[in-house]
Parts: structure tokens; C-alpha cells; sequence
């Protein structure tokens, strides 16, 4: 008989009904407020983000200070950097200045247009060690994202109820995207179920034990099965019973990846809805005539109903 689990850290009781606990990403569905401010949240959140907010942030931050520097050049006077021609519009020689900066910020120095007075000197040589800081930082920050342990381990798009041996099972299949080696590989399922009582909503949390919970390698796909036996608590459950419950199954699947020599962890989850019922997956990967075995990573989630 199937027993209930241990809250793994999601909360058991509120007063409104919740959304999904883990989102597509893999992210926790959970906001923070009055969380505080700390510099080091700043290196956090660029380290993080996806690669088009950084760049997008990047190039803005760059962009931003050279336009400070030029109007910083622009109020102590025109006249204190040479090679500006006189008379020019102001526009034209704010523009210059923007430039002068992005050439200066970048320690480059055409040697166009030079600081022709001691305050526009200051102004430079603050701007260049600015511009060597800001590129050391940024150098930190690209090795960070790309030293940072990732993967690409992709997920069926629905998970499915197949038979299995005399019985049912419920089942997902996962792949690695890259060509890189991960090696023992784990999966733990957990099944949340949430109960109404007045206007007071539990989730209760049951362990999904697997008919395969570890592999040595993982070059192919891998199909996880939960068998639907005695012991496990979907026994007997139809559809409307795990929708009347908002039921999800939340997964964590942890690998060493020898690219990084280091562990990999993977969250994922599917909810009533995306779940199929009486299906089987189809075949992802074959052999050609040299006898490489062939895995098609678009046929991951590919499935046939049984009739």
C-alpha cells in the first residue's frame, strides 16, 4: 500500500487554489517580494538570464555610459577636445563626442579627436579605467554563463498511460540534446494531489517508485516508467479523478556530465491535462546500413493510441 510523502519543499496548505509548481523551464513557480537589494544579486540575475536579455543588457549598459561621457564632454566644452571642427552643428559634434567616448571606453584611441585641457584629460582617464573595469567584469560574466554546468536534456511533450506487463504504467521519455556524455543518471517522481477542505486547500505529496529509477549511460532516449500497481497511488484513478485533484507530476532527474566533471540536475513536471491516456511511444531512434544507430530527436514525443 502507497503512503504519503514528505512535503520536498513546495508548502502543503493555502487559501487559494495554485498553479503548476514547476514551469516548463524548470523554474519554480514562485514570485519573491521584499527580498532586499545586494550587489552580488546583480552578477546572480546576469549569470542566469537567458542569453538574449544579457546581450540586450549588455549592449545597453555599454551604449548608456558612452552617451553619459559624451554629454560629460559636452558640458566642461567642446573647445577642450581637439580635432573638432569649429563651427560644426552641435548635434555633429555631440556625436563626435559619443564617439571620442566609445574610443576611449575601449582603450582604442584613433587619435582623431584628443583631450586638448586637464579637465578633459580627467574625464578620459576616468572613462578608460571605467572601461577596463566594465570589460573585466564583462569577461567574468561570459566565462561564468559559459563555464556555468548546463543541459539539454529534452522531455516528451505529454507523458502517457501505457500497459505494461499485465498491467498499466505511467511513462515519459527524455534524450540528450548534445552529442555529450552524461553517465548515471537518476529520476524521482513525485505525484501531488490537492485536497479541498472548506476554503482551505492541501497539496499532499506521494513518491512514484520506478520500474528503472537508474541507467549507467544515456546515449539514446530513455523511457521512465512507473508501474500502476498496489503500491502505487494512481492505482484505480481515471482522468477526472486527477483533474478534480490538479494533479501534477513533478520529476527531478540528476546525471554526471563529463563535459563539466561535474552533476547536472533537470526539474520538469506534467499536469492532468498532458497526460494521454491508452497510448504507446513510438520508436525514436534505428540503425542505417553501417549500423550506426540513428536517434531522431523530433520523434521524442511521438505517440500512437491504442484502440
Amino acid at each position: 500500500m502507497y503512503r504519503q510523502a514528505d512535503d520536498p519543499g513546495f508548502g502543503e496548505r493555502y487559501f487559494n487554489r495554485t498553479k503548476r509548481i514547476i514551469n516548463k523551464d524548470g523554474s519554480f513557480n514562485v514570485k519573491r517580494t521584499h527580498s532586499g537589494f545586494n550587489i552580488s544579486d546583480i552578477y546572480h540575475y546576469l549569470i542566469t538570464a537567458d542569453w538574449s536579455v544579457f546581450l540586450l543588457l549588455l549592449s545597453g549598459f555599454f551604449i548608456f555610459v558612452n552617451i553619459l561621457f559624451a554629454v560629460a564632454y559636452s558640458l566642461i566644452g567642446i573647445h577642450n577636445l581637439e580635432g573638432h571642427q569649429e563651427g560644426s552643428p552641435f548635434l555633429l559634434r555631440l556625436l563626435n563626442s559619443f564617439f571620442f567616448s566609445i574610443q576611449t571606453f575601449t582603450t582604442v584611441g584613433y587619435g582623431g579627436i584628443l583631450p586638448g585641457s586637464i579637465l578633459s584629460n580627467l574625464v578620459a582617464s576616468f572613462e578608460a579605467m571605467s572601461g577596463l573595469m566594465g570589460f573585466a567584469l564583462a569577461t567574468g560574466l561570459l566565462y561564468g554563463r559559459f563555464s556555468k554546468p548546463s543541459s539539454k536534456i529534452v522531455f516528451s511533450d505529454k507523458a502517457i498511460i501505457a500497459p505494461f506487463r499485465d498491467g498499466k504504467s505511467l511513462q515519459f521519455r527524455i534524450a540528450n540534446k548534445r552529442s555529450n556524455v552524461l553517465m548515471n543518471l537518476e529520476a524521482r517522481l513525485l505525484l501531488m494531489l490537492i485536497e479541498k477542505s472548506g476554503a482551505e486547500y492541501t497539496r499532499r505529496y506521494f513518491n512514484l517508485n520506478l520500474d528503472l529509477p537508474f541507467i549507467s549511460f544515456f546515449p539514446l532516449s530513455w523511457t521512465v516508467v512507473h508501474p500502476i500497481n498496489e503500491e502505487s497511488p494512481l492505482l484505480g484513478k481515471s482522468y477526472k479523478d486527477l483533474e478534480e485533484q490538479d494533479a501534477e507530476i513533478l520529476i527531478l532527474i540528476k546525471g554526471f556530465d563529463e563535459s563539466f566533471n561535474q552533476d547536472v540536475h533537470v526539474r520538469y513536471s506534467y499536469r492532468f491535462d498532458e497526460i494521454i491516456w491508452n497510448a504507446r511511444y513510438k520508436r525514436a531512434f534505428t540503425t542505417d546500413e553501417d549500423g550506426e544507430v540513428i536517434l531522431k530527436l523530433d520523434m521524442i514525443s511521438d505517440y500512437e493510441l491504442i484502440k
